[in-house]
């Protein structure tokens, strides 16, 4: 019986060895990445063929990547972030016409995505169950599942950000200043591919800065690696862009009517100047507002939509504060209305209740319990300025997700308040959350063990 006793014990020691292992968790995170793939390759190849829905923005941005991959941009082309055109352009060129190889790839692009956030949620408490947790909601998370079936930008920026995300924490992380500087130099890299897809990420570049400037020498020099990599990525994309306009432009031309549009009162905008693209509308403004404007430029012209939209705030100055209910529609916080209303999400009425639902959980379940948990270990901090900052193994990785999930913030109230520029950034709050939701279970456990010890006690006495 000790033989057997003592077995045991060193089988159980061998065990919680195994699981600290890094084996361990790129086995799980490997797991988690088939735990995907399946409902978002059935979504994608069979239940929702990407072909059958091609209108809006998804038709422009086939259209655009055909283009790419059969003739030089023009000006019209930079209307649209060039990313994402890029990428229908590689597999056009693989398989002209296959929507099919779109929907694959998305689905493994999907697939990754949720086993980076088990990755990235690992970094935050060191604890795989918070890791399984936040890879499997990732994993299952609805619409992360849905935007695979549709020619759109979420999927693929979903897994951008994700890769920088881990690749930005490794830089941050690595003891050698050479390896922090290479992975710092390669989450650049990918943080320029998600600009281009999603100009809106520029909004977060002022926080990599200040982190070059301001942080310790660790945080500093992967930092500045990072930025000086994004910026060599950005800077051939932004120069192509101005030379085909004939003025100074960053990587695409359509910030400005999307922020004359979020802080106007106008159901659309149209363009009496012609072009390619001649009305505009958001979600926002539809369900909102019933006049249709019209202004004398072409959409290409940033400045005056940007000047546009500053008018209507000066003139308006309550504007500011209602942009806020963009944002909270953003959040999923907005009335449940009738279809085609109702979806900021594009397709078939067949999935409205599931995308309500997680639309409408996403605060209370993740945001919220997320923020809870971040303002609970301020407060736990606030007597420890002089601490170590290194103590806290997951600050680091807290401070980077918060940070993007601001600029996500600041985009929902300076452009578009629609759940979609939310939606990829989802899989980084649903990770602050499993770390929050662990914590609070954490405290539960500790709390009834000490009741039932109280308990046990007065029993005895």
């Amino acid at each position: 019986m000790r033989r057997l006793l003592a077995w045991l014990g060193g089988a159980r020691a061998r065990a919680a060895t195994a699981l600290r292992s890094p084996r361990a968790l790129t086995a799980l995170a490997a797991l988690i990445g088939l735990v995907a793939l399946a409902p978002r390759w059935s979504f994608a190849v069979e239940e929702h063929p990407l072909r059958l829905y091609l209108f809006g923005d998804m038709a422009l941005y086939l259209g655009r990547g055909v283009a790419l991959a059969e003739r030089a941009r023009t000006a019209w082309d930079t209307f649209t972030p060039p990313g994402y055109p890029a990428l229908l352009a590689v597999l056009h060129a693989a398989a002209p016409g296959d929507l099919a190889l779109v929907g694959a790839c998305q689905a493994a692009l999907g697939a990754l995505t949720a086993a980076l956030t088990a990755l990235f949620a690992y970094r935050l408490d060191r604890s795989l169950a918070v890791a399984a947790l936040a890879g499997l909601a990732t994993a299952l998370y609805f619409p992360l599942i849905f935007y695979t079936g549709f020619v759109l930008t979420e999927t693929t920026f979903a897994f951008l950000l994700l890769l920088f995300a881990w690749l930005e924490l490794r830089a941050l992380e690595h003891g050698r200043e050479r390896g922090r500087a290479a992975l710092g130099l390669a989450a650049g890299g990918v943080l320029g591919l998600a600009v281009l897809v999603r100009p809106g990420l520029l909004a977060f570049l002022p926080c990599v800065a200040l982190c070059a400037l301001r942080g310790a020498g660790r945080d500093r020099r992967a930092a500045g690696a990072t930025l000086l990599a994004c910026a060599l990525v950005i800077a051939p994309v932004s120069a192509h862009t101005s030379w085909l306009l004939g003025r100074p432009a960053l990587v695409a031309t359509n910030g400005g009517v999307n922020f004359f549009l979020a802080h106007s009162e106008c159901r659309s905008v149209r363009s009496s100047a012609g072009g390619e693209v001649v009305e505009v509308s958001t979600h926002y403004n539809r369900t909102h507002f019933e006049r249709r404007c019209e202004l004398p430029r072409p959409f290409l012209d940033e400045g005056a939509y940007y000047r546009a939209g500053l008018a209507e705030i000066a003139e308006h100055p309550g504007r500011l504060l209602r942009a806020w209910r963009g944002v909270a529609e953003g959040l999923g916080l907005a009335p449940r209305r009738a279809w085609p209303n109702q979806p900021f999400w594009p397709g078939s009425v067949e999935h409205a209740a599931q995308i309500d639902a997680s639309s409408r959980l996403f605060a209370p379940l993740v945001l919220l319990p997320a923020l809870a948990h971040a303002l609970a270990r301020a407060w736990a901090r606030r007597g420890s300025r002089g601490a170590d900052p290194g103590a806290d193994e997951g600050a680091r990785a807290r401070s980077l997700a918060w940070a993007i999930l601001a600029s996500v913030g600041v985009m929902l109230y300076a452009y578009n308040g629609n759940p979609r520029v939310r939606v990829s950034s989802d899989p980084l709050a649903l990770a602050l959350a499993a770390s929050a939701w662990a914590a609070g279970a954490r405290r539960l456990g500790a709390r009834l063990r000490r009741w039932r010890g109280a308990g046990e006690g007065a029993a005895r006495y």
